[in-house]
């Protein structure tokens, strides 16, 4: 679905519950006409969208959220990392090291 299809739905449903609402009294015509506008439906439509791929732009590079995008590659076996971020980013392929361990491992690793 793209933006102008869900712009469209969202318009159905505040008309449909809207008209509901104003059968029962709760709203007037004039206020469902109002929240039913293309251009205020269309706005806040994009404006949610901004919203919510800016929280999962800074929430998937969190740093167990990085690795455990990293252990989703086919190409990746094991991942070793401290426990704490072993644990948060809940793959298999995410094995919990000491401190230590990860140090020497750091230092075989660059010679």
């Amino acid at each position: 679905m793209n933006a102008a299809q869900i712009a469209s739905a969202l318009r159905l449903a505040i008309v449909f519950f809207g008209g509901f609402a104003v059968a029962r009294g709760w709203l007037t015509q004039e206020q469902v006409d109002f929240a039913s506008d293309a251009t205020l439906v269309t706005a806040v439509v994009g404006g949610v969208a901004a919203i919510i791929a800016a929280v999962y732009g800074i929430w998937i590079r969190r740093p167990a959220g990085i690795v455990a995008q990293a252990a989703k590659l086919p190409e990746v076996g094991m991942i070793q990392a401290s426990p704490s971020l072993a644990h948060a980013s809940r793959s298999g392929k995410v094995q919990p090291v000491t401190a230590e361990e990860l140090r020497d491992a750091d230092r075989m690793t660059r010679g």
